[in-house]
């Protein structure tokens, strides 16, 4: 990437996404393919007054190796020391920055066995981290940088070195990089999906209902008291200063209640889970729980994932994406998690957000599992979005509201 877009890029993640305040450390995960916008990030945390930026880096080549040539049953292991050195950065005043390496074919050759190990290591060690997230105290931001591999998927019509320039120029649209400042862009995008959300809260749905043209029709009750927020208004945050989770992010969300789910979600985009790629999947829930699930591609990862135990197969999340989404309007698939949620609609079997229910962060485990609020050890978001996605909410007297109409919102 350019030095220019690059300072611009390091400068949006540090002042907008995790908003690091003068004296708090930040601790930065990051890629060897990711090392450039590493070294500027680390750069402006200082400028801004960091009292130290603590960076892990991963090689995904490495970690390729360890899944052709290692056991399965150490491979699935997580070392405590591992989870305590991030614990003990994550207990100071610290914020965290995720710089994700997408690479499709970083699994290629690897047995499906050592990959899903290897991804129970990486969400053991995630789950570090979200346990500060879901108390509501943790300002941290996930984002990706772009590399040949990812390029090459992305962009496959294209020559190497132009796919890397097309993938480098749509992620620099999507972090609005090519206003002036983006940092007030980010400001005033905030603002307007803070409006968004706003107006869903007015109603207090009782339920959603969701069809789409694939085949999904389902029902999803919310939790009672629940809030729905994007990443620039975090509900219940008990962080002293806001920050936007993700980036890019255009979605606004909220957490359906864990038992109650009923009918049949059809993913409009793959996923990737433990490095292999998950194509045409539907998953059926009835009662809350999934019960059956079907994929042309890698089933087994989504099984695995998926049926790991009763709370895996709850959802987690609701979330509502514009088919105006500026990374919508790119027709493109990402292959990569985070551009993909934010081009479509999508719900998250696992895990809820402790913060989209009013008092949720000051509340137990416990608590929380009888509110509605699902409590699991993942969190995995699939895209339903479709351009002809219907969204209803029917409220708690039964009055019935279009929420959304052909992908875009009209409320």
């Amino acid at each position: 990437m350019e030095e220019a877009l690059l300072d611009k890029l390091a400068r949006v993640l540090v002042e907008t996404g995790v908003n690091l305040q003068k004296g708090q450390y930040l601790l930065l995960q990051t890629s060897t393919d990711s090392l450039d916008l590493a070294r500027k990030v680390t750069e402006h945390a200082f400028r801004l007054g960091a009292k130290d930026v603590e960076v892990i880096i991963e090689d995904p080549e490495i970690k390729k190796i360890r899944g052709l040539y290692g056991d399965k049953d150490t491979l699935a292991i997580m070392p405590e020391a591992k989870k305590n050195y991030l614990d003990y950065y994550l207990n100071q005043d610290c914020c965290q920055m995720g710089i994700m390496s997408s690479r499709p074919s970083g699994m290629e050759g690897v047995s499906t066995e050592n990959a899903l190990a290897i991804a129970k290591a990486d969400n053991d060690l995630r789950n570090v981290i979200r346990k500060h997230i879901h108390a509501g105290t943790l300002q941290w931001t996930g984002t990706v940088y772009a590399n040949v591999d990812w390029a090459k998927k992305v962009f496959s019509e294209y020559p190497e070195d132009v796919a890397l320039t097309k993938l480098e120029e749509a992620l620099g649209k999507m972090m609005r990089l090519d206003d002036d400042d983006p940092v007030k862009a980010w400001d005033k995008h905030c603002e307007e999906m803070s409006k968004v959300s706003a107006k869903l809260n007015e109603y207090d749905f009782a339920s959603l209902h969701i069809e789409t043209e694939l085949g999904t029709d389902i029902t999803l009750p919310l939790v009672d008291g629940h809030i729905w927020t994007s990443a620039a208004d975090m509900g219940e945050s008990l962080t002293r200063v806001p920050y936007v989770a993700n980036m890019p992010t255009e979605e606004v969300f909220t957490d359906p209640h864990r038992d109650l789910a009923n009918g049949i979600a059809y993913a409009s985009y793959p996923l990737m889970m433990s490095g292999k790629l998950v194509k045409d999947f539907w998953i059926r829930f009835e009662n809350g729980l999934a019960i059956e699930c079907g994929a042309s591609e890698n089933l087994e990862c989504l099984q695995a994932a998926l049926f790991k135990d009763d709370n895996t197969r709850r959802l987690g999340e609701v979330a509502l994406v514009s088919k105006r989404s500026p990374i919508t309007m790119m027709n493109r698939i990402f292959y990569n998690g985070l551009i993909d949620e934010n081009a479509a609609s999508h719900l998250a079997f696992g895990q809820s957000f402790s913060s989209n229910i009013r008092n949720g962060t000051r509340m137990s485990e416990e608590e929380l599992v009888a509110h509605g609020v699902n409590v699991a050890s993942c969190h995995n978001d699939f895209m339903i979005g479709t351009p002809k996605m219907k969204v209803t909410g029917i409220r708690k007297d039964g009055t019935v509201i279009k929420v959304m109409e052909e992908g875009d919102f009209v409320l």
